[in-house]
């Protein structure tokens, strides 16, 4: 049976750690709100293309909690070279199992990057066409003109000719 000390010095212990989360996680979050508001501002500023904002707005703000997560692990003397070797042979096993993902999101960014067609524009891709309704990392979606929802892999829209038909009507 554990002594009264014991028990006591193990819950000093939780306590201690536990208010040294507290001061590690409470600014962090202040920190990432207050990035994520100028965030906000400095795409609204700039008007940036509203799908490149969405991705790179979630990039940064998933970077500054990884971030925390990784110093949370270092102050607590997790060994930091372990997990990242970790998540190094998981990222490789889970890059097999979503390589068609992958390809998606890769061509999602090629896509934002060099504009092809934008929100709006009357496009043709293997055979389907209508406006462009959304443009995600892993997909576009087009509606036609009678209604019909039509969501394209962005690897088979960056793999095939893309027929514009608004692209110069706009200039």
């Amino acid at each position: 049976m554990m002594e009264w000390q014991t028990i006591l010095d193990i819950i000093i212990v939780i306590l201690e750690k536990l208010v040294l989360l507290m001061l590690i996680v409470i600014p962090s979050h202040i920190l990432i709100r207050i990035t994520d508001k100028i965030l906000h501002k400095f795409f609204k500023w700039t008007e940036f293309d509203e799908t490149l904002e969405k991705f790179t707005h979630k990039s940064i703000i998933t970077l500054l909690w990884l971030i925390t997560i990784g110093v949370i692990l270092v102050v607590f003397g997790v060994d930091v070279n372990a997990v990242v070797a970790s998540f190094g042979v998981g990222s490789f096993i889970i890059g097999f199992a979503l390589k068609d993902t992958l390809n998606n999101f890769a061509a999602g960014i090629l896509i934002l990057l060099n504009y092809p067609y934008r929100l709006g524009d009357d496009i043709e891709v293997k055979g389907e066409r209508g406006f462009v309704k959304t443009i995600t990392m892993s997909y576009t979606t087009l509606i036609t003109e009678d209604k019909i929802k039509i969501v394209i892999p962005n690897s088979v829209v960056w793999g095939n000719p893309i027929k514009n038909h608004t692209a110069y009507k706009k200039l």
